[in-house]
């Protein structure tokens, strides 16, 4: 099982948008970490993309956050 732990912020900027989705990363050391967070769902799926393209050895996933509404 892995751990969340220290927010890191890979990918730009620390404001934290509308939307209910965020991109985690595991590491080499099975650590999970929090790359962005408030991202709508395509946001959160086009970043996750992006990282895995870079050929990088961590995984990268897509959570919905707690306490995110669905869309009625």
């Amino acid at each position: 099982m892995h751990q969340r732990q220290d927010r890191e912020e890979e990918g730009g900027s620390g404001g934290r948008k509308e939307g209910g989705f965020s991109v985690w990363r595991l590491d080499d050391n099975n650590n999970a970490f929090l790359v962005r967070d408030g991202l709508t769902e395509e946001e959160a799926l086009a970043l996750m993309r992006e990282y895995e393209a870079r050929g990088h050895r961590q995984a990268y996933w897509v959570e919905r956050e707690s306490g995110a509404g669905g869309i009625s």
